[in-house]
């Protein structure tokens, strides 16, 4: 009988699960939560910046708000990707800046594309490159190029922008937020 209260005592003691938005959440495997954290994380940021570079571009270059932007949503991303996938720390300022050098090598990297894909004109490039395809594919499409250079926008070099970094930081917050006790089993 006592082993049997040593033993319940243990399993009580276990760690519990980590503390997501929802309990239902815990039924979902990990890598579609973090999927789902993308794709709304990505969704708000564009959604943002797009915004930010209607309102601001002609005080600010786009890599100069692209970089503001994020820089804000440093912190909106992480309470996000901690109520989603990994569970709210304990923690949480500490979490914050264990997480904050991926957000911040994010912010570099994709302001320095920002910058390289307003040189080369990429939105234009894209714009023109899908007037092209309907073309090929028969379809009459009126476009004036007067119109679309007076657009303003970063709508296509954000979602090149986005992938990439979405990237970077889908491959640093798992190291940086994986368990230990995962990390352990996978180098044995």
């Amino acid at each position: 009988s006592q082993n049997n209260n040593k033993n319940s005592n243990k399993q009580q003691q276990q760690k519990p699960p980590p503390k997501l938005l929802h309990p239902v959440l815990h039924k979902v495997p990990m890598h579609i939560r973090f999927g789902l954290n993308g794709f709304l994380s990505n969704v708000f940021f564009m959604i943002a910046y797009n915004f930010s570079v209607v309102q601001f571009e002609h005080y600010a270059s786009s890599s100069t708000i692209y970089a503001t932007v994020y820089l804000i949503f440093i912190p909106i991303s992480h309470a996000l990707i901690s109520l989603l996938v990994f569970g709210w720390p304990e923690r949480y300022l500490r979490s914050l800046m264990s997480n904050a050098p991926v957000g911040l090598t994010a912010i570099v990297l994709g302001a320095a594309l920002t910058e390289y894909l307003d040189q080369i004109e990429f939105n234009r490039w894209v714009e023109e490159a899908i007037v092209e395809y309907w073309k090929l594919l028969g379809y009459k499409v009126d476009s004036t190029p007067e119109e679309e250079k007076s657009s303003s926008g970063e709508f296509y070099s954000s979602i090149f922008v986005l992938l990439v970094t979405g990237i970077w930081t889908f491959v640093l917050s798992v190291m940086v937020n994986a368990p230990t006790e995962s990390l352990e089993k996978k180098e044995l």
